[in-house]
């Protein structure tokens, strides 16, 4: 029997999750599982440590030593440097500027309609003009632009999706549209969502690293046109990009069986699936979202949840209909009980599961429990279900 064809998906969760992905990417290299992957997808905090991973063909403890390094240094700063000690919060202050007064005109004209309306007429033109408004100024800078020239400057300098360094690996850094609420994969095989079409310029490792990054309510969505070839026409769009978590905080849907190229970009089905989660489980209770940010946080954690369930759910379905041959799926948020072989020196899920999930910098005890917590699932899991890898 030949070997099966392996997907790796590393999970969003910001800094945690690269801490935690970084222990099961370690698990996986010793047992030689990791040179075996065919297919990389990555995740908001997930895509950052993939990032870092396929594109650089250093020796796997160097790279270890590395993603420590970013963990201990943090982004936060990284971030506050490019927005106000670079030439773009200037930049900023003008594409806020041009948006706010593009939506106020709008929203006038909106309201004009909305009148008018009321006196039997129906002024259509009204919203024609001002969807123009709104599409003349598109945010061409925020604090996620200045994200990308951070990742730029720091890490992937102007290195494009298609320059894999790792031999025989295909990559997909996961992002979400918001103008289609759709998909927004960035490849090293090709980029674009469905509705739009296939990007016809590569984008850049940084761009698509910051695109999947840019969680809601902290980072502003990539707001640019770039121009798209679908069934043979090539056209621009406005192009609204936040974080790939809304869409699929896993990252598996683009190795699912079943997937046409024809109708989606970046289908790559695989027949075994590691699925690295760094997400927290089930809560506690002890949260009060009271607050509109809170109420919002404890929304989307919430659809986060469900959504990872039913894919979780629907993998196991996979599975018994023969259409993948298994799949593991290293979680932080697994209860320490329901493990099938708990290590003697298990770190525990109470010790690391409350971990935010922004880029500030992490000691060296929290990266060492993280990444231990998800060296030790995934050696578990592969002991017990999947030797044979």
């Amino acid at each position: 029997m030949n070997p099966p064809k392996i997907g790796l998906t590393l999970s969003g969760g910001g800094s945690r999750a690269i801490a935690f992905h970084l222990g099961c990417l370690r698990a996986l290299h010793d047992r030689g599982i990791l040179d075996k992957v065919a297919v990389l997808s990555g995740v908001s905090g997930g895509s950052v440590i993939a990032a870092l991973y396929a594109y650089s063909d250093e020796p796997f403890e160097a790279f270890a030593c590395r993603v420590e390094e970013v963990l201990s240094r943090g982004m936060m700063w990284g971030i506050a440097r490019e927005t106000f000690l670079s030439f773009e919060l200037p930049k900023i202050v003008v594409a806020v500027t041009l948006a706010g007064t593009a939506a106020f005109l709008a929203q006038i004209l909106r309201l004009l309609g909305w009148l008018l309306s009321l006196v039997k007429l129906q002024p259509r033109w009204l919203g024609a003009i001002a969807e123009r408004i709104l599409d003349f100024a598109p945010r061409f800078a925020s604090r996620t632009t200045a994200f990308e020239r951070h990742l730029v400057r720091r890490y992937f300098g102007d290195r494009r999706m298609d320059a894999v360094a790792r031999r025989g690996l295909t990559v997909v850094i996961n992002a979400a549209e918001l103008r289609t609420e759709t998909a927004f994969r960035y490849g090293s095989v090709e980029s674009g969502c469905w509705r739009f079409g296939r990007l016809t310029e590569r984008p850049r490792v940084a761009t698509a690293v910051a695109a999947s990054a840019a969680f809601p309510a902290f980072l502003p969505a990539l707001d640019h046109y770039l121009t798209f070839t679908k069934n043979g026409v090539e056209k621009k769009h406005r192009a609204i990009i936040t974080d790939g978590g809304v869409y699929d905080n896993l990252g598996v849907s683009c190795m699912l069986p079943g997937r046409s190229s024809e109708f989606s970009t970046n289908a790559f089905p695989v027949d075994f699936i590691i699925a690295c989660d760094a997400g927290q489980g089930m809560p506690s209770g002890a949260r009060r979202p009271v607050f509109w940010m809170s109420r919002m946080l404890a929304t989307v954690l919430t659809i986060h949840r469900r959504t990872q369930t039913m894919t979780q759910n629907l993998l196991h379905r996979m599975v018994a209909n023969g259409e993948i041959q298994g799949f593991l799926m290293p979680y932080l948020g697994q209860r320490d009980s329901a493990l099938p072989v708990r290590p003697a020196d298990l770190v525990s899920r109470d010790q690391v599961a409350d971990y935010p999930t922004n880029f500030n910098p992490m000691s060296k005890m929290n990266i060492h429990k993280l990444s231990k917590r998800g060296e030790q699932l995934t050696r578990c899991l592969v002991n017990t279900y999947a030797p044979e890898l």
